[in-house]
């Protein structure tokens, strides 16, 4: 093999064939050897150019254009083109771009000619932007990719660059124009041309498998790995599938429960694995490279919003991502109180330093976010730009304390191609500010695409159906092979004349010319392994599928096939025949003060889970920053506004009141009551201030209407009054919205509610899910006060209603009196005793420690903040399969 050339068409080829010779020699017991070359065609092209360059055999090149500097040069020369069409904003730019550069390519390796009676308008259009193009490449002394190729075959042609005396061509099923050319002149230049063989000469023994859809397809797959590495476990096994990018994820989620469950532990993610993925995923879907993407995002806007910063402050990869991981997390939860949905980053350093002072530890994020921000940010070059950002990340301490993985430290240096790939934006003469270099970088790494490098060569290889395999294996699966998938449907380029495209042979042309491909596809995979199965699917949603026609011939078998599990799916078929059970629903016994006032025992009432975890242990929902005022917000103001009003009034200066005292006195309530209310939620502007404004007086000012023309005469006791309350030894915190006093001397507690209409159906009830006037008229008053109603004001836009319980409404006979549920009890004071019976019991409850999953209505518990800490869908599944040994 010395002085021996092998050329393949792609990197992962090129890797496999050099690991196959080294097994070779190993195998033979060779322990020294001199390996051929094994290149892709574009690297051994770049060598022998530069061997001629350092000869003095060829003259400086010109620039090579990178595949993204050329989309960026065509989407300049369209969108120029297209500034006076008046509906050149309703283009697609980039899919313009994108066919452009295709055709481009398709008519100089394949030197096709577009006669000028058979140029349509889209043709028309495509070489008046080819000339441009052109024209600007020249400007630049730049050529694109297809015609680069042309100028290093040129040099090849005409100058006496050293040869290897061999070479052999390696993975191309397909031989493009100018691939033709490169073997015809080597030829002619008496080379030893020949083709490396990756296949058997004899075809494998192959099986059909249908199966009902495509994921079945991706767990036969999996069983059917498993059962071969099982059998053989030094077994060389392939799958493929034309569409790979499309089942990717899940077929990696299933070799990984299957083969690697233990990875799921966080410190075995990234451990070895017997399976490999041809096709990489794009390098911005790295978390290291998202996380420097995201910084420099939020560096690059004005506006920010809370949803993003969340996700840098909770980044592991800046900054002291270790120490001060706690206190950036409590810094992500009051932001998210305190903060609108969007604001600037200047708002954000001043809202850390407001909370550093207050004791939170985060003087070293504030300082790298400071230091960053202070960074200039001007218009400059590709290359200071980078150098710019390069200094950005390193300000913010990217990528952080920890040491980073193998994986990790591999996308590093595809992060640095990326890079390189942005200051090659030179070439294009272009200034770039800030935003638009993060804006290109992002659409570098989206298209970069990163395939980490493993040691040694997998069991398992998983490939795309254009991809080769270095030598035959011992078996293979094929998926995918419906008739809409393979062979591939035509996808002739727009720009050019399909006729032409046709008559070139173009790839994707015709269905002939996809025929034609894929049987050659075909051939070659029939002599990659010893055995093969093809699987199909049935259907794909609503719609039934056939099976490819390239299958035609192939015994489809009947037996039914093994399908793999899921991790979740092999633990939950365990069944918990191993488990202790273990009784947990009681709690340590509550002391004497629990926080969350009637809510606490709603919470109760309703699951007395939900209460010991969020009222009892303090677990709460992160809250959704809004930009504005939330519901919440909106609901405290309407209270706010009511206790401003009835301060120092009666019902009877509502009565007597005169329209412009009203207007006045209600106006004053709201000011003061957004004033306060801005004190303490400084991000609102003034402008939403004012439209609140108009809203509550709208709506304040109709429901005071309606008070005053129900006509119930009282007198107001207090507003927002806080008591402290003992129930069964417990101590609570009440605040009342309102107590009034009535024309008899009896008070009423009035309860407001802005949101949905208030249910008392559980009144009646042993556990009282809606407790909190029960709660105020058994507890709230002390004993011997005369309690003659409480009542929900429900204070909604064009539903105004006060509804509730009083004494009055016992006044009726028994069988007719309403609301309906109240009939069970013989007066107002049995229902009241009933209700100081229920609250004691679940008070008996709370104190005892009494903390289990189970509730009557799972509707109930919509404002349940820990509803994740219930695990419902696995108590469900628990039941189900309890509710399956009974049967």
């Amino acid at each position: 093999m010395l002085n021996t050339l092998i050329v393949c068409p792609n990197a992962r080829l090129a890797r496999s064939i050099q690991n196959d010779i080294a097994q070779q020699y190993l195998q033979a017991g060779k322990t020294q050897w001199q390996s051929p070359q094994v290149l892709t065609l574009t690297q051994w092209l770049d060598v022998q150019i530069e061997t001629g360059l350092l000869a003095g055999l060829i003259s400086a090149p010109p620039l090579l254009l990178s595949t993204f500097n050329e989309q960026l040069l065509w989407q300049k020369v369209i969108t120029q083109s297209l500034k006076k069409n008046a509906f050149g904003e309703l283009f697609d730019i980039a899919g313009l771009s994108a066919a452009a550069m295709e055709a481009n390519r398709y008519q100089i390796a394949w030197k096709l000619h577009i006669p000028r009676e058979h140029q349509a308008e889209e043709s028309r259009q495509f070489l008046h932007w080819q000339r441009a193009f052109q024209q600007r490449c020249q400007t630049l002394n730049a050529l694109e990719s297809v015609r680069y190729l042309d100028w290093q075959l040129d040099c090849l042609a005409q100058n006496s660059i050293s040869m290897p005396a061999r070479i052999a061509f390696a993975g191309f099923d397909q031989t493009a124009p100018q691939e033709q050319r490169l073997r015809e002149m080597l030829i002619a230049q008496g080379l030893a041309v020949s083709e490396y063989t990756t296949t058997c000469p004899e075809p494998a023994q192959t099986l059909h498998v249908s199966l009902v859809n495509q994921d079945a397809e991706c767990r036969a797959a999996v069983a059917w790995a498993q059962q071969n590495l099982a059998k053989n476990p030094k077994a060389s096994l392939a799958i493929i599938a034309p569409q790979l990018d499309e089942i990717r994820s899940q077929l990696a989620d299933l070799l990984e429960d299957a083969f690697t469950p233990a990875n799921v532990r966080p410190s075995l993610a990234n451990g070895a694995s017997c399976y490999n993925f041809s096709l990489g995923t794009p390098l911005a879907q790295q978390p290291i490279i998202q996380a420097a993407l995201h910084l420099l995002r939020l560096f690059s806007s004005y506006q920010l919003t809370q949803e993003d910063i969340s996700k840098a402050l909770l980044s592991p990869f800046w900054s002291a991502s270790q120490r001060e991981a706690d206190a950036r997390a409590l810094l992500d939860a009051n932001m998210r109180e305190k903060l609108p949905a969007q604001l600037t980053l200047a708002s954000l350093i001043a809202f850390a330093k407001q909370r550093q002072q207050e004791g939170l530890a985060v003087e070293r994020m504030l300082a790298d976010i400071s230091a960053a921000f202070a960074m200039p940010s001007n218009k400059t070059t590709p290359l200071q730009m980078v150098q710019s950002l390069e200094s950005l990340l390193g300000a913010l301490n990217w990528p952080g304390e920890r040491s980073l993985t193998s994986l990790e430290y591999q996308a590093l240096n595809a992060w640095q191609k990326a890079l390189q790939q942005l200051k090659n934006l030179d070439i294009l003469g272009k200034h770039l500010s800030r935003t638009e270099a993060v804006h290109h970088l992002q659409q570098i790494c989206t298209e970069q695409i990163f395939q980490a490098e493993t040691e040694g060569e997998a069991s398992i290889q998983i490939l795309g159906m254009l991809e080769s395999l270095s030598a035959p294996v011992d078996a293979m699966w094929v998926m995918q092979m419906n008739d809409h998938i393979w062979p591939p449907a035509a996808r002739p380029n727009p720009l050019l004349p399909a006729f032409i495209q046709r008559a070139a042979g173009l790839p994707n042309a015709d269905n002939r010319v996809q025929a034609a491909f894929a049987a050659t596809i075909q051939h070659r995979l029939l002599h990659s392994a010893k055995n093969i199965v093809f699987s199909s699917s049935k259907s794909e949603g609503e719609s039934q599928l056939c099976a490819s026609p390239l299958l035609q011939g192939i015994a489809q078998t009947q037996a039914e096939t093994p399908l793999a599990a899921t991790l979740a799916e092999q633990l939950s078929q365990l069944g918990n025949h191993d488990l202790t059970q273990l009784d947990d629903h009681i709690a340590p016994k509550a002391e004497d003060h629990v926080s969350g006032g009637t809510s606490l025992f709603r919470a109760q009432a309703i699951c007395p889970a939900w209460a010991f975890y969020q009222f009892r242990l303090g677990a709460k929902a992160l809250k959704t920053p809004t930009s504005g005022l939330d519901n919440m917000q909106r609901g405290i103001l309407v209270h706010d506004v009511l206790e401003q009003f009835w301060r120092e009034r009666h019902f009877a200066d509502l009565r007597d009141m005169p329209e412009t005292a009203f207007a006045q006195a209600l106006n004053l309530a709201i000011r003061n009551a957004l004033r306060d209310f801005s004190e303490h939620n400084n991000a609102i502007s003034k402008n939403l201030l004012a439209l609140e404004h108009e809203r509550l007086y709208k709506l304040i000012g109709e429901w005071l209407q309606y008070e005053k023309a129900r006509g119930v005469t009282f007198n107001i006791v207090s507003c927002e009054a806080e008591k402290k309350v003992q129930i069964r030894g417990i101590e609570v915190t009440l605040k009342i919205d309102r107590i009034h006093a009535l024309e008899n001397g009896a008070i009423e507690f009035v309860d407001y509610k802005t949101g949905q209409k208030p249910k008392m159906t559980s009144w009646t009830e042993a556990r009282i899910t809606e407790p909190q006037l029960p709660i105020y008229a058994a507890f709230g008053a002390g004993e011997g006060a005369n309690i003659a109603g409480v009542q929900f004001a429900w204070i909604k836009v064009a539903a105004h209603e006060f509804l509730g319980i009083a004494e009055e409404n016992f006044a009726a006979e028994a069988d007719k009196r309403t609301p309906k549920f109240i009939r069970q009890f013989d007066d107002w004071q049995a229902m009241q005793k009933h209700w100081e019976s229920s609250i004691e019991a679940i008070a008996d409850e709370i104190k005892a420690g009494e903390a289990a999953v189970h509730f009557a209505d799972e509707n109930l518990l919509a404002y349940c903040e820990v509803l994740p800490l219930l695990r419902l869908p696995e108590r469900q599944l628990q039941f189900e399969r309890f509710q399956g040994k009974v049967k």
